[in-house]
């Protein structure tokens, strides 16, 4: 093994350890932001435009921030609370009733950067392993809404290498594929709130998409990031089944438990980041970003059995439903999600640095109707800080804190069996999250 292999290995061995798993969103719709906690402490302001390899989630060019071998890793801890009120006009809601849907989650993220200074000193290769998308709701209790979702989760893992090169002092660029994996698992339950779950479990899907960015530096004070993350379309394959006894009939409960084969297409949007880092002072910096995700094609997810079999939603658990039947559609019909942040962070001394930040996030589920209960959203404040710490001239700590101020809404869904849903949504979270970053070589 080549010396070059060798040091790349490390890096990567490094970014992938900490690098998989995802499982609460805490960003428009379901996508996850929480991928840096040098990022967090600002509430992302500025983020895409980091000299921190984290930076790389936002703007592939900042693979040629840093000279050597770096890594970047990241954990996340984010508590919400999602408080959903069934209120009278739900079909089964008879008075008010409150269930949390929120799910503690924990996001790891990391990269890794190598100067190919053998080859070419103006050429970085780098690696970013992270989660861009995950979701996990579930009630703590059995409550009127659980016939339309009673727990969702989609995990997907990243992979993203990129290629980047340095123009001069000035302007760099870069691109790469991104390689997702993705699993999804949706139930409701069946008959009555309390009554048996049906359930869509996916197996696993890779697809493809990728990542380009550019960083320009005009002066020594002024830096500005613009990056960019393509759809990604996932074709999930799977099951859709009701567990235990629904019908008190053992031949119609076993038609059910076996269920259908059945698929689903799940469309995730493209991500436009624009950053800026601007000096006032050679310990002073304003920081600002506004991100654009194409949320709108996110319409619906249409569920089609590949199979022939039984299903209470094509015909009842006595009539057998051939290959390519309709099982059911989860309207969606979002807008396009905005993000928008500032902040300011200030050198204390060589060793440390302090900042925070403000956001104020637009959900892309505008309309009482397109907010799903699998994945309630409102439109959110964010209020951040953080700080740095440079333990040794190779090694870098930092440390956020978030708090997510939801601002409330109402959504009415029809589920899947025709039961229909009206509720407050009453949303806020907590997120902390460490990084450290090394410089290896």
């Amino acid at each position: 093994m080549t010396r070059i292999s060798k040091i790349v290995g490390r890096g990567t061995a490094v970014a992938v350890a900490v690098g998989i798993g995802a499982s609460t969103a805490l960003a428009g719709g379901f996508a996850v932001r929480e991928q840096s906690a040098l990022g967090q402490g600002a509430s992302f302001a500025g983020a895409g435009a980091s000299t921190a390899l984290s930076a790389m989630f936002w703007n592939s060019a900042a693979v040629t921030s840093l000279d050597g071998l770096n890594t970047d890793s990241n954990i996340t801890a984010i508590l919400p609370s999602v408080d959903l009120t069934a209120l009278t006009g739900s079909t089964r809601a008879t008075a008010d009733q409150t269930a949390d849907y929120g799910r503690n989650g924990y996001v790891p993220a990391s990269y890794v950067n190598y100067q190919l200074k053998g080859y070419d000193p103006k050429m970085y290769v780098g690696l970013g392993v992270n989660s861009a998308f995950g979701l996990g709701t579930k009630p703590d209790s059995r409550w009127a809404g659980a016939e339309v979702a009673n727990s969702t989760k989609l995990f997907t893992v990243n992979f993203n290498p990129v290629l980047g090169y340095k123009f001069s002092d000035a302007l760099s660029v870069a691109a790469g594929p991104t390689f997702e994996y993705a699993k999804a698992t949706f139930k409701f339950a069946t008959g009555s709130p309390t009554g048996p779950n049906t359930s869509f479990l996916s197996q696993g899907d890779m697809a493809v998409g990728a990542t380009a960015g550019l960083m320009y530096t005009p002066t020594q004070a002024t830096r500005i990031g613009l990056g960019w993350r393509s759809q990604i379309t996932h074709d999930l394959n799977g099951t859709f089944a009701t567990g235990g006894s629904l019908t008190g009939n053992a031949v119609l409960d076993g038609r059910l438990n076996a269920g259908v084969a059945a698929k689903t297409e799940l469309r995730l949007p493209d991500i436009v980041t624009l950053s800026l880092q601007q000096a006032f002072a050679p310990n002073l910096r304003l920081l600002a970003s506004v991100e654009w995700t194409n949320w709108s094609r996110f319409d619906n997810l249409t569920l089609t059995s590949t199979g022939s079999g039984y299903t209470l939603l094509t015909g009842g658990p006595g009539v057998l439903a051939p290959a390519g039947s309709k099982i059911g559609v989860i309207s969606a019909k979002w807008d396009d999600g905005w993000f928008f942040s500032g902040g300011l962070e200030y050198d204390v001394n060589n060793k440390l640095t302090v900042r925070g930040g403000v956001a104020y996030e637009i959900t892309p589920e505008q309309k009482t109707t397109e907010k799903l209960l699998n994945a309630p959203d409102v439109n959110r404040i964010w209020a951040s800080g953080g700080l740095s710490y440079k333990v040794s001239p190779s090694m870098d700590v930092d440390f956020a804190y978030t708090h997510i101020f939801g601002l409330g809404g109402q959504l009415d869904r029809t589920g899947l069996s025709g039961v229909r849903i009206i509720a407050d949504i009453d949303a806020s979270a907590d997120i902390v999250s460490l990084g450290m970053r090394m410089k290896l070589n």
